[in-house]
């Protein structure tokens, strides 16, 4: 017998959620057969088998959310085969959940990577399933613990009833709100009693409330932290592109019908990493008080899908063409739109590009991609008379701006760094060196 596991499908990723089961009890597994569909902060990716046999047990239903390393599935020789999935209950970093007839702490002892050792708390919630346990996310019951609350109080509004950082924040809300009309004065029978407005956050008759996915989740929580926690500053410039449209145009009219056409952001991938390679610093990241200097330069792109962001990298972009580029990143594109990203597309990047040019916008700055040094913003070039020789010419000129940390760089490094991505872009044939 042998036990599949939720597997850590990227670095980022704490927790998975069964969408599909491929295999049901009483299938026969190969080794390496895929049997499951798991939605992660990154995209949705499949679980495979590294056993043959019978698949005797679903441990976990579709819809549901565990922590990785958890057992989700049972493959064996077929002779205990289930049928029908038992209730699951909460356990983390492979240990065995508790029963039912075992106490439990009131909270959890977490180790230093922030999971929980394997206990759960029971009680009366609307949160708890069947069995009577409470599922709590690590992070929720974290922050539960810094504020002193009994999650027997807290309803869980994730899928499968976990209480979620959400939920604590909005129980935390909730108590602020009691505690705030308890300390008003009565109002004498002569005043009005003042009705307090709605929250915003509280779904009023008509609203349609959408529960968010794990990449939804993952997105909200890394770039709230990295506002919060990354001491952002910006530097802005404008480029003229006007000769970099003209090599775009003439090299995808030679490219045929069937050949790769280079965009605009390709362009901007290679001229970043070129400049990269002449300002190191830009390509480094800041982690438990130290420097790295990164000695690939791998980009990633933001690319916008239905229900998130993801950032898949293009790798040694600087030692790459331009139209092998134009190449990658269409099919990365293509990948993160259809759910098909695998891991090493989207780890290891070294700076990021997000690009909105195509949806005219003048300007914006992005939250930075930690622990990324930096990430580029690319608006929408426009057609502005611009004196050349005293007299006044229609050029294509292009926002751009770079958000970077200033624990890692200064503001006189990234000035220069974008002024060379300027001067590429104005010279565009140095991109095809």
């Amino acid at each position: 017998m042998s036990e599949v596991s939720m597997p850590r499908l990227s670095d980022t990723m704490q927790e998975g959620t069964i969408t599909r089961w491929l295999k049901q009890p009483g299938d026969e597994v190969k080794k390496g057969d895929i049997i499951a569909e798991v939605e992660t902060d990154k995209a949705n990716m499949e679980v495979e088998s590294f056993d043959a046999g019978i698949l005797e047990q679903i441990l976990v239903k579709e819809g549901e959310t565990v922590p990785i390393g958890q057992t989700i599935a049972v493959v064996g020789s077929g002779q205990n085969v289930q049928k029908a999935a038992p209730v699951k209950t909460e356990a983390t970093n492979g240990q065995a959940p508790a029963s039912a007839s075992q106490p439990v702490n009131a909270h959890t002892q977490e180790n230093s990577s922030g999971s929980s050792n394997g206990s759960v708390q029971t009680g009366a919630s609307a949160s708890a399933p069947e069995s009577g346990f409470l599922r709590v996310s690590p992070l929720a019951r974290r922050m539960a613990e810094e504020h002193g609350i009994d999650l027997s109080q807290v309803k869980g509004t994730d899928r499968s009833g976990r209480i979620v950082r959400d939920d604590i924040l909005d129980f935390l809300e909730q108590q602020q709100t009691k505690s705030a009309a308890s300390a008003q004065v009565a109002p004498t029978q002569a005043q009005p009693i003042a009705q307090p407005a709605p929250s915003l956050a509280t779904p009023q008759e008509g609203d349609e409330v959408k529960v968010l996915s794990s990449m939804q989740k993952t997105v909200a929580r890394r770039l709230a932290e990295s506002k919060q926690t990354v001491p952002h500053f910006y530097v802005s410039n404008e480029i003229d592109v006007t000769d970099a449209l003209a090599l775009r145009k003439q090299l995808n009219a030679g490219a045929g019908e069937n050949g790769v056409k280079i965009s605009v952001n390709d362009l901007v991938i290679k001229a970043c990493a070129l400049a990269l390679e002449k300002f190191p610093d830009v390509n480094s990241s800041f982690g438990d008080g130290q420097f790295v200097h990164h000695q690939h330069i791998n980009i990633g792109i933001a690319v916008d899908i239905p229900n998130g962001l993801v950032v898949p990298v293009i790798r040694d972009a600087n030692i790459k063409g331009v139209r092998s580029i134009a190449r990658e990143a269409k099919a990365l594109v293509e990948k993160a739109r259809t759910g098909k990203l695998a891991p090493a597309d989207f780890t290891g990047g070294t700076f990021s590009i997000s690009n909105l040019g195509m949806m005219d916008v003048t300007n914006f700055v992005p939250i930075i991609n930690p622990p990324e040094a930096a990430i580029l913003a690319v608006s929408s070039a426009r057609k502005v008379f611009v004196p050349i020789n005293d007299q006044p010419v229609l050029r294509d000129i292009m926002p751009l701006t770079v958000s970077a940390d200033h624990r890692i760089i200064y503001g006189a490094a990234v000035a220069r760094f974008l002024q060379e991505v300027k001067r590429l872009l104005q010279s565009p044939y140095d991109l095809l060196g």
